[in-house]
């Protein structure tokens, strides 16, 4: 078992929440709470779509580079032979993972705030109600609204929004870069 892999993966997971929840809070002027259910939301949905297609496509990777990555998960460590672009790949890779999980947090975030709208409070006046509608209708409708939501939602981009995600995507990578930069020096330095 990884066990190592999973604790990591929960201290990235808090140390994202965290830094990204601050700047929701700060740039999209949401409350705290908001901020961090948001945070926490995005950066889950990113991870589970992340293992997701790390699970498929690890299938499709040359042998070579497979036995690197499981030796890395499991033994937390490298075999002896790289090929000789492996640093290259593993940069290269990490750019790629930073703008699609910017990408899968900016829909998640724009599908959460769609699914998380509510409709007005109905109106105290008579006049104003809508006509009781059997059982079947008011399904359809409240299934056409949300529909109507989950479009917008994918198809409106709010500059101020994809910035503020972009911005928290980039502090939480950096300080999750610096973290294993920190603990790739505490490994070399003990094999010394």
């Amino acid at each position: 078992m990884p066990l190592q892999m999973y604790l990591f993966q929960a201290i990235f997971l808090f140390v994202a929440i965290a830094l990204e929840a601050r700047v929701f809070h700060r740039r999209l002027y949401l409350p705290r709470r908001t901020s961090v259910e948001y945070a926490a939301s995005i950066n889950l949905l990113a991870a589970v779509i992340g293992w997701l297609a790390f699970f498929f496509l690890q299938n499709l990777l040359p042998l070579s580079l497979k036995d690197q990555i499981i030796s890395y998960i499991f033994f937390d460590r490298f075999l002896g032979s790289q090929p000789e672009s492996f640093y290259l790949t593993i940069l290269s890779t990490g750019v790629v993972i930073f703008f699609a999980a910017f990408l899968i947090k900016l829909q998640g975030l724009k599908l959460l705030e769609a699914l998380l709208d509510r409709a007005p409070e109905p109106q105290n006046s008579l006049e104003l109600q809508p006509p009781k509608l059997p059982h079947h209708r008011r399904r359809q409708r409240l299934s056409d609204r949300l529909s109507d939501r989950l479009d917008q939602a994918v198809s409106r981009s709010d500059p101020n929004q994809a910035t503020a995600v972009l911005l928290a995507n980039a502090y939480s990578y950096s300080a999750i870069t610096l973290i294993l930069f920190l603990r790739f020096i505490q490994l070399y330095t003990l094999k010394l």
